[in-house]
């Protein structure tokens, strides 16, 4: 085990260690323990929109209500790190931190980074083994102790490293800690964002309360310090209210992402459609099943449903192709189609 910069704040499972002193930039650190890491590949995404689909996979992947996470991005690649942002936040809390103050980094992304090839770095807690090629960080596996053998074996096969031979892991290294992330992502994502915001917030209410005064109140020492006050108070009561309003901001755009990346109506307007062709004979739709564009449901009446009538109806219904029915249980009839990219 080895000893963090002083300078950072270090989440653990189960504690904090605070810094000694504030003389650098400040970070948040979550432990390699508290991280899941991940790999994903965008080939066809240009370097513009890898970042939006960087963080819309992140939450999507990450198995957390809140997710908190920090991405290195590389060529159609993106190296991801994510934690529970709720335990984050709480436990800057605990610690009488604000949340919007510091940067939230993953412990590998403040450590130096590793030459081509494997190597087992011991950890603030357990071990980390990493697998870099062409300078980049290929492969990530934690351990809360030593990996055996055939578990250093199978990691660097899973990693593309083969022709290993029978021995177990290297020795592990002591952590070499950095001032600042050698990722590229900079503070650009969860946590941080607000941040940036809370500050960019903080300096137009400065700004505003400038301009009501007047200009002549900087020639006086005391209009300035009353009014330097007020807006502390205006900045801690307004601290909610653009929090709340940077994470609707958050959600809307990770939605908007969302739907770009689909290329395919969604359910409620696929739904509808079907809905609207059922004939007025009680016909009632008891089964429904649509991903990726392939739509089958089953449709149960009174006389039982005729095939030629629904195949007929629904290839007519623009979008609907390669229409099919056949007989389903219970008298029912199964329909089975394909939709058209949108």
């Amino acid at each position: 085990m080895s000893s963090p910069d002083p300078q950072f704040f270090l989440q653990h499972r189960d504690s904090v260690s605070r810094p000694a002193g504030w003389r650098h930039r400040r970070y948040w650190v979550v432990g390699r323990s508290l991280c899941a890491f991940r790999i994903f590949r965008f080939p066809s995404a240009d370097r513009s929109g890898l970042r939006s689909f960087a963080a819309l996979k992140a939450r999507e992947w990450a198995p957390y209500a809140e997710v908190g996470f920090h991405a290195h991005l590389t060529g159609d690649a993106a190296t991801i790190w994510a934690w529970d942002g709720a335990r984050a936040r709480d436990a800057m809390l605990s610690t009488a931190v604000r949340p919007a103050r510091l940067a939230v980094v993953p412990e590998t992304a403040m450590q130096r980074p590793g030459q081509d090839g494997t190597r087992l770095i011991a950890c603030v807690e357990g071990f980390d083994g990493q697998v870099w090629s062409a300078g980049e960080l290929s492969a990530s596996r934690w351990w809360p102790h030593l990996p055996s053998r055939d578990q250093w074996r199978d990691f660097c096969r899973g990693g593309g490293i083969s022709g290993l031979s029978n021995g177990g892991p290297p020795s592990a290294e002591p952590a070499l800690w950095r001032t600042r992330p050698w990722t590229n992502s900079g503070e650009g994502f969860g946590i941080e964002r607000r941040g940036r915001e809370a500050l960019a917030a903080g300096v137009a209410l400065m700004l505003a309360g400038y301009g009501y005064v007047g200009g002549s109140f900087a020639r006086d020492e005391l209009a300035l310090q009353q009014t330097t006050q007020r807006l502390r108070q205006v900045e801690q009561q307004a601290a909610p209210a653009i929090a709340d309003r940077a994470q609707a901001l958050a959600n809307l755009q990770y939605l908007a992402d969302f739907e770009k990346l689909n290329p395919y109506p969604s359910q409620l307007a696929v739904l509808a459609q079907v809905a609207e062709k059922l004939p007025s004979n009680g016909a009632q739709i008891i089964a429904w099943s649509y991903q990726e564009g392939e739509l089958q449901f089953t449709v149960q009446s009174k006389p039982p449903p005729d095939i030629l009538f629904y195949v007929k109806t629904y290839s007519d219904v623009p979008g609907f192709t390669q229409v099919t029915a056949d007989r389903a249980d219970a008298g029912g009839l199964r329909i089975k189609l394909r939709l058209g990219r949108s």
